[in-house]
């Protein structure tokens, strides 16, 4: 008999572990869009763009060919003006196989004003860097670099810091016209501050939100902003917690997200 409460514990202490591991994969798995609304105060021949951000697939930690489909059907289903990849979509364990069809994939992406890329920190970790073979896919790698947008809107790229790559901002946007909305693309969003002299919309990833419990509180602490949309006057930073997982397909207390942004131009 004095075994029983023992016993009791086991079984819920196992019931407990079962659930969170259900949780944690159906976090992963199911895929979620938040959506925003950002007023930036700057004129453009367009008053409205309606971008998707993607960010941290690790394509092979848990997010294969099905979820690139889903994806991308997705991203047609919806109308976007821009489609911004903020790096971290392959990492070290990404077999050049998957990496191919995963491109072949992404080549159907339709939107207004096409695809962008820039590289995260876990691409630097493999073996994938040669980034110019994305042109051929209809994929615009900025790699330190800003590109204006039919006159309408610039965007900026910065790889990511672990490149080692060297460069001065004010060169990188020399010659641009900051009376346009900016947008800037940086895998890691510890670098906002630099960029908000000309930015009007930072977009982000890298932090996955934590991942897994209490890593989200953890990481509150260590960044500006490690999750959502956050500003400084009028300059914004957008950090998602990504489309994939690293490592292993879980999460806890936080979920696998795309981000969908209503960029409306008033002043």
């Amino acid at each position: 008999m004095k075994r029983r409460p023992y016993r009791f514990g086991n079984i819920v202490a196992t019931m407990i572990a079962i659930t969170l591991t259900i949780s944690g994969f159906h976090s992963h798995y199911n895929k979620k869009e938040v959506i925003y609304h950002v007023t930036v105060p700057k004129t453009s021949s367009v008053s409205k763009l309606k971008i998707c951000l993607v960010s941290d697939l690790h394509l092979s930690s848990g997010t294969y060919m099905r979820q690139v489909r889903k994806l991308v059907k997705t991203m047609n289903d919806k109308h976007y003006d821009l489609v911004c990849f903020a790096g971290d979509v392959f990492d070290e364990n990404t077999p050049d196989a998957l990496m191919n069809r995963s491109l072949q994939e992404f080549k159907n992406m339709k939107s207004t004003y096409g695809t962008y890329w820039i590289s995260g920190n876990h691409e630097y970790y493999g073996k994938h860097t040669d980034f110019t073979v994305f042109e051929k896919y209809n994929i615009h790698f900025l790699k330190n670099t800003y590109e204006t947008v039919d006159n309408t809107f610039n965007i900026v790229g910065f790889t990511d810091k672990t490149s080692h790559d060297h460069y001065e901002i004010n060169k990188v946007i020399e010659g641009m016209d900051t009376s346009l909305p900016t947008i800037t693309l940086d895998h890691n969003p510890e670098r906002f501050d630099q960029h908000t002299y000309f930015t009007d919309l930072q977009l982000s990833g890298h932090t996955h939100n934590g991942q897994i419990f209490p890593g989200n509180i953890i990481l509150h602490y260590y960044y500006q902003n490690s999750y959502g949309l956050s500003h400084y006057k009028n300059h914004y930073l957008l950090v998602s917690a990504g489309y994939g997982s690293w490592g292993f397909p879980f999460r806890l207390g936080t979920q696998c997200e795309y981000d969908t942004i209503y960029l409306t131009m008033r002043k």
